[in-house]
């Protein structure tokens, strides 16, 4: 072999400009056969392997734990065994006696928290990253770095230098907004005539849990229509002091399991998975939102369910309820049903990964048949669509189960309500129909 022979990586995943390098199977300087394994790198679709592509002397340009961009060679593989070792900018320094450099480096250890000059967190390469790879740079890049006095280490890690490179080194980003008191960019100075009101502390406290709920998920909703044939009102009938609302958080407790990612929060890259499931319901007469916990909900059967919701109601009610019963909720529910709410979106609130909307039911004039929705608004770092899908359609057909009829119903369409005789007085009829589940009349399904 005459040349080197950098160790690009393969863009596999259009979206990532970086990758990490997770580690070296192979040391330094060490001699490698083609098709060695050399190292592990990390991206967001997986862990890729990376192996030589000829037989030579690897040459590291990045340490383990790096953040690499995609464009960078991660090291190279030489004719000759490396004269150096790859070592940390720190090392370098005190054997090099350089002095200046010894005391940057102090200065940047003890800024971290950690002594000796030999125990800097940042490591810096033998071989600069800008020339383990072939650069190329435009004739007007050229011109413009000639002018300024750039060199090609001002440009590591991008393999193609083009004007606009040039002008984002030479123009840094300005500055960034103002953040507020809870973090966020400060608002727009207001121009207008205006009466400032000063908001409870309970209301500023439900707007910063609200507000770190949501500024710390990637929040996304899935809704599911639910048919009805009086689900409240045959709860009611079915169990004494029954509560739809009860049999809502219920049900939720016991698919929590199932689907653990609901039951969890996001944070520094990681899922945190709740051991417990304490199911929050909240609750608000106009006095300001309460989220009451059920704690170790999905342990309980129901009547216990309902009794301590009920319990919980009553104390909120009487301005009663305790720190201890409105804390450390892994999930919530919030039902506005009783409102007459269609349905809405709701906000993750602190430490949760998920929230489930439960909106009234919407009968159709005519018709014992009616709809409610059910809306799950979660975090999608720890899901996605089709889990929330399946989470939804499984609490559906478990809240179905609560409402058969003792007496049959009269078939309708799905889509307008029609009953059968409603639709044969229209000359038309019913469809066995899959989407939607059910039947739909001839007069829909023509676009009528």
């Amino acid at each position: 072999m005459s040349a080197t022979v950098p160790l690009l990586l393969e863009r596999d995943n259009v979206n990532d400009e970086s990758v990490v390098l997770v580690r070296w199977f192979v040391r330094h300087g060490e001699r490698v056969e083609a098709d060695t394994l050399l190292a592990e790198i990390e991206t967001s679709k997986a862990n890729v392997e990376v192996y030589s592509p000829s037989a030579g002397f690897l040459v590291w340009s990045f340490p383990e734990g790096a953040t690499i961009p995609v464009s960078a060679a991660i090291g190279q593989i030489a004719a000759v065994a490396p004269e150096r070792e790859f070592r940390f900018a720190a090392t370098r320094a005190a054997e090099d006696g350089a002095g200046a450099a010894r005391g940057a480096t102090d200065a940047r250890a003890a800024a971290n928290g950690v002594r000796g000059a030999h125990a800097v967190v940042v490591a810096e390469p033998e071989f600069p990253a800008a020339t383990a790879y072939r650069q190329r740079i435009s004739p007007l890049a050229a011109k413009m770095m000639a002018a300024h006095g750039l060199t090609a280490k001002d440009f590591a890690g991008i393999s193609a230098v083009r004007r606009q490179d040039v002008l984002d080194v030479l123009t840094p980003p300005g500055p960034q907004p103002a953040a507020s008191a809870t973090g966020r960019p400060a608002a727009a100075k207001i121009t207008q005539p205006f009466k400032a009101i000063a908001l409870s502390r309970m209301k500023r406290r439900e707007g910063q849990s609200l507000a770190s709920g949501v500024g710390n998920a990637v929040q996304s909703a899935v809704s599911v229509v639910c048919t009805t044939l009086g689900l409240r009102r045959r709860i009611a009938e079915t169990f004494v002091g029954g509560s739809a609302s009860a049999v809502i958080v219920y049900e939720v407790s016991r698919l929590l399991r199932k689907y653990p990612a609901f039951n969890a929060t996001f944070r520094d890259g990681a899922m945190l998975q709740y051991e417990s499931v304490n199911v929050g319901y909240a609750m608000d007469d106009g006095r300001g939102l309460k989220v009451a916990v059920i704690h170790d909900c999905d342990a309980l059967p129901l009547q216990e369910v309902s009794a301590r919701m009920n319990d919980l109601t009553v104390a909120y009610i009487d301005d009663k309820i305790t720190p201890a019963q409105i804390a450390n909720a892994t999930f919530t529910v919030s039902d506005m049903s009783g409102l007459g709410v269609a349905g809405f979106y709701p906000l993750i609130s602190e430490n949760q990964g998920a929230i489930l909307g439960v909106g009234g039911e919407q009968f159709v004039p005519g018709s014992a048949a009616a709809t409610f929705s059910l809306t799950l608004s979660f975090d999608h770092q720890l899901a996605d669509g089709r889990t929330a899908a399946l989470f939804l359609n499984d609490l559906k057909h478990r809240l179905a189960a609560y409402e058969a009829p003792e007496t049959p119903v009269e078939l309708a369409c799905s889509q307008c309500g029609r009953t059968a005789a409603q639709v044969a007085d229209l000359d038309g009829y019913l469809l066995i129909s899959a989407q939607p589940k059910g039947y739909l009349c001839t007069l829909c399904a023509a676009g009528y």
